[in-house]
């Protein structure tokens, strides 16, 4: 098979994946007024977004399954050292509220759209259920299925046949950030992108970039169900406070200094 039809085939299966998930929402909702009438509406919707979810991961194993490729070597499904771990932590926290801030920056020039604060409305925990569904959906399904996808998968084919790492991560960065079909979002989403596929590619791992994403949508959640205390010391005139600006860049900096003593090779 030639490097353009095996590109084709990648960028196939993701779109598939991605349409086949809508398809199940969309199913799924339908059917539940009728199989699910003793849940509630918030309840529903939640559990569909999580079942539609797990369906994105489903046509990348089947097809390395059918053509018996190996599932942890073309996912790039592989251990990472505990100084990575911990390198990854600090690159992500540190990231993560710089990217809270630029978040704030673009709400402040163009405001918050209604789909944002319904989407916020879907997030904010009311119940046990409500919670255990959202937590499985954001930081648990959603990183393990989208970095498998996005950053095992068509990443790594991208790199294998393109011979170019740049150019491989900018594409595919790219690709993940207009699939979340947000205007508001598609800078820091692509901005995400950018180094989780550095992250896939620099450890020849996908679990970095899933414990970065995870760690994401993780404090996206407990954003929106923080306290006022936490908020007051977090937050400075609707913007993050500078103190956590300044520690956010020294964790980077940390992080990036002990990833790079990790993976250098020793002499």
């Amino acid at each position: 098979m030639n490097d353009k039809n095996t590109i084709r085939i990648a960028f196939g299966i993701v779109i598939f994946s991605l349409l086949l998930a809508i398809i199940i929402a969309a199913g799924f909702a339908a059917l539940s007024k009728y199989a699910f009438s003793n849940i509630n509406s918030k309840e529903l919707t939640l559990l569909a977004m999580l079942i539609s979810t797990v369906f994105i991961g489903i046509p990348v194993i089947f097809y390395l399954r059918f053509t018996r490729k190996s599932l942890r070597k073309n996912l790039r499904i592989n251990a990472i050292s505990r100084n990575t771990l911990i390198s990854i932590i600090f690159l992500s926290v540190g990231f993560i509220i710089l990217v809270d801030e630029l978040d704030r920056i673009v709400y402040t020039f163009f405001g918050l759209p209604d789909f944002l604060e319904e989407l916020v409305e879907q997030l904010k925990i009311t119940s046990f259920k409500s919670g255990l569904l959202i937590l499985a959906a954001t930081t648990l399904v959603a990183p393990i299925v989208e970095e498998m996808l996005f950053r095992g998968y068509l990443q790594k084919i991208l790199e294998d046949y393109w011979r170019d790492i740049t150019k491989a991560i900018l594409v595919t960065s790219i690709f993940f950030a207009m699939i979340h079909l947000n205007p508001y979002w598609i800078v820091q989403i692509y901005l995400l992108g950018l180094v989780l596929g550095y992250l896939a590619w620099r450890t020849n791992s996908i679990i970095p970039s899933i414990i970065m994403h995870s760690l994401n949508n993780g404090f996206a959640v407990f954003l929106i169900n923080a306290s006022e205390k936490f908020n007051h010391y977090y937050n400075w005139h609707a913007h993050v406070h500078p103190l956590w600006i300044i520690t956010a860049i020294i964790l980077i900096i940390i992080g990036l200094k002990m990833l790079t003593n990790e993976l250098e090779p020793q002499s």
